[in-house]
């Protein structure tokens, strides 16, 4: 029997960190991705290959688009880690707010600590609940949890987070896939199905 894969018009991933996620999306969407509104994040590693720190920028980065300032959202160089709530505040929610204008977005990945910032949350809501194609990866709570020890988070960032998964789960046009593992076959005919529906100018 022939199985058939309902994609919806937001997807996003999740599961733990490793499992390639990123890598499925930036994969099935190729050369696309210089088409795409929303932002990334991305670990900055030295030399020997220890993580620095984690930085934002426009989606479009993804696809080659050269020319963007990487903005050092999260501060590894310092212990305990530094958080910097100004870039979600500003470049991230300005971001968010001009992806209406692209044919598709991609926010890779949201759901960490800019979740307790108010003008954040607000633009991720207005932008959630555009009519636009959305993918992206969502933190997992084993990876949140971790985040929130590593960092000093209080626990009504969990609630923040527990709240966005359970409206995001109720959302007729959202599809929340978590991924095992790099060979989710599944997991993958489902960002493939996606990128072939939505992922394109």
């Amino acid at each position: 029997m022939k199985v058939v894969i309902v994609i919806k018009k937001h997807l996003f991933l999740t599961g733990p960190s490793g499992c390639g996620k990123t890598t499925m999306i930036r994969k099935a969407l190729g050369d696309n991705l210089m088409y795409a509104g929303g932002f990334i994040t991305e670990r900055a590693l030295d030399e020997s290959g220890k993580v620095l720190g984690y930085d934002l920028l426009p989606a479009a980065a993804a696809g080659g688009v050269q020319g963007f300032e990487q903005l050092r959202f999260l501060d590894y160089t310092v212990e305990p880690p530094k958080n910097d709530n100004e870039i979600f505040r500003n470049q991230g929610a300005e971001l968010l707010k001009e992806a209406e204008f692209y044919p598709f977005s991609l926010i890779d990945e949201f759901g960490g600590f800019e979740l307790v910032i108010p003008q954040f949350r607000k633009a991720l809501e207005d932008f959630l609940n555009m009519d636009q194609p959305i993918i992206g990866v969502i933190k997992d709570f084993k990876n949140a949890d971790e985040l929130r020890q590593h960092i000093g988070l209080g626990e009504r960032y969990m609630l923040l987070l527990d709240n966005l998964h359970k409206v995001l789960a109720a959302d007729p046009d959202t599809q929340i896939v978590r991924v095992h593992g790099r060979n989710d076959i599944l997991a993958m005919k489902k960002v493939q199905k996606w990128a072939e529906e939505y992922g394109h100018a």
